[in-house]
């Protein structure tokens, strides 16, 4: 989708006219569409040109505000959906440059259509990527989880759960684990006045309950396994926005934390532990999250995607 297209259709699913848009913008915020005349708004909508990506995002909270939702004009679209819609590049650019997180395995004859995103309990490969996961969480987070192989089994045939996992040719190249949990479980992890290996299926929200998803591992082989991991995160948080309340994380690592930053992730709380090491938590609304100049870039800049 173009943000042309995106303008229009939430104008018109509001009822507005555009001169009744331009009024209530200004209204919205003075600062940033003092000026605005429905001639311009008439030229967004036309695609003759565009406004700044600042001017995006307001427009987007504007919209978020006025109908209560994450994504505005996007609630009925499916996972599919909207994984077609979000720009590889885009992605590419939010997620950055990392040493440890994300590997630089040659890439150059991987297509992007070779590489295959799945569920893990849909995987045949489950034990195995299971173990390999262990290892990284130990590393990463320096034994501190004390989180089981028995753990992750659990969560990831739990349907509540999204643990996504990167296929190329029946080869592991990259997961993404996030677990769906009940606003009162969310809130004790974050503050973390509980750890991950606290955690019972008591604490999983069902998909009629409001949830809050909790990311607990990532890694890729390569840039191209983390875009498409992201994206389909990205397609599920999207398409599962009537349910999904806030974004959360907890790392060790200086490695993640520019990522976390480009998601729009907010420091939330930090302890120092035993080893001198420092857990940070991160966490931010769903409606925050998504409203962001790099979310806009990657879904609503279609004209702009290098591989479209």
């Amino acid at each position: 989708m173009h943000f042309n297209e995106y303008l229009r259709s939430c104008r018109e699913h509001a009822h507005l006219t555009q001169e009744q848009l331009v009024q209530e913008l200004y209204n919205y915020d003075i600062g940033s569409f003092t000026g605005l005349e429905t001639s311009t708004l008439s030229k967004w909508e036309r695609s003759i040109v565009k406004p700044k990506l600042s001017r995006q995002v307001r427009i987007m909270q504007y919209f978020q505000t006025r109908t209560n939702s994450a994504l505005p004009c996007w609630e009925e679209y499916s996972e599919t959906d909207a994984e077609e819609m979000i720009c590889k590049a885009g992605m590419r650019n939010l997620l950055g440059k990392s040493k440890e997180l994300i590997l630089n395995f040659p890439q150059k004859m991987i297509g992007a259509d070779d590489l295959k995103v799945l569920q893990l309990r849909n995987s045949e490969m489950i034990d195995k990527i299971i173990d390999i996961n262990i290892d990284l969480d130990r590393g990463f987070n320096h034994k501190f989880t004390e989180l089981l192989p028995e753990h992750f089994k659990e969560w990831a045939l739990h349907p509540s759960n999204s643990f996504f996992v990167c296929d190329y040719k029946g080869q592991f190249f990259g997961l993404l684990f996030t677990l769906r949990l009940k606003p009162e479980a969310f809130e004790k992890i974050i503050n973390l006045e509980i750890r991950e290996k606290d955690l019972t299926l008591e604490d999983f929200a069902s998909f009629d309950e409001m949830g809050s998803s909790y990311v607990i591992s990532f890694f890729a082989m390569n840039e191209k396994a983390a875009t498409m991991l992201f994206i389909r995160y990205y397609a599920h948080l999207i398409a599962n926005q009537k349910a999904i309340e806030e974004v959360g994380v907890a790392t060790m690592m200086e490695d993640a934390r520019k990522l976390l930053v480009n998601m729009n992730l907010k420091e939330h709380y930090s302890m120092t532990l035993d080893n001198g090491k420092t857990i940070q938590t991160y966490r931010e609304s769903l409606s925050n999250f998504l409203a962001s100049e790099y979310t806009v870039k990657m879904i609503l800049s279609r004209q702009e995607c290098p591989e479209e």
